[in-house]
């Protein structure tokens, strides 16, 4: 049986100081925000797949992808993280990200 291939893209989004728009309430506005989005080898999106994002420090944050195998965490702390991606009948992928 072959095994499919899983892409993981990720996206940074910094905010600047003055407030971004759809910022939410309460929000540090200087803290980064990261896009996940993982598709197959055919670019379709996976819907439901594990997102992982794993820091040097802090806390682990587990999601799943949505219907546009897209996940957005927000006010992420600066610093260097592990995203993993897993899904049912695909190879899980990792990549590394460094928010500053």
């Amino acid at each position: 049986m072959r095994t499919k291939l899983l892409i993981v893209t990720t996206f940074v989004l910094l905010f600047s100081s003055g407030g971004a728009t759809g910022a939410q309430q309460g929000s540090n506005s200087n803290d980064p925000s990261l896009w996940i989005e993982v598709r197959d080898e055919n670019g379709l999106p996976l819907k439901n797949a594990c997102i992982t994002v794993v820091p040097k420090e802090g806390e682990i944050v587990f999601r799943k992808a949505d219907g546009r195998g897209r996940v957005h965490v927000r006010n992420m702390a600066r610093g260097h993280y592990r995203v993993t991606a897993k899904i049912d009948g695909y190879t899980a992928q990792k990549k590394e990200v460094e928010l500053n």
